[in-house]
């Protein structure tokens, strides 16, 4: 946010997960991950990884993470990497 103060109003955040395909996975299970047609459900959790993640912008992005009164989030399988976007609510 650079020199931004943290936002105050109530928020949407949108969280999209990619996790990585255990090496363990034949390949043609692995093949399986990376179409879709098998989805992560093993750990980390969804909700303990969006947790981690709303927790750390607190008094960066915005004051608080109560102030999230929205929440889109999606985990599959692939290169591992989270990407977050933070609204403003209307």
């Amino acid at each position: 946010m650079g020199a931004s103060e943290p936002l105050k109003t109530p928020l949407k955040a949108f969280i999209y997960i990619s996790v990585p395909i255990p090496q363990s996975y034949s390949k043609k299970r692995t093949q399986a991950c990376l179409d879709g047609s098998e989805k992560p459900t093993k750990k980390p959790d969804i909700d303990n990884i969006i947790k981690a993640f709303l927790d750390s912008m607190n008094e960066i992005i915005y004051l608080d993470d109560t102030q999230v009164i929205e929440l889109h989030s999606t985990k599959v399988y692939g290169e591992p990497y989270v990407e977050v976007l933070i609204q403003e609510a209307e």
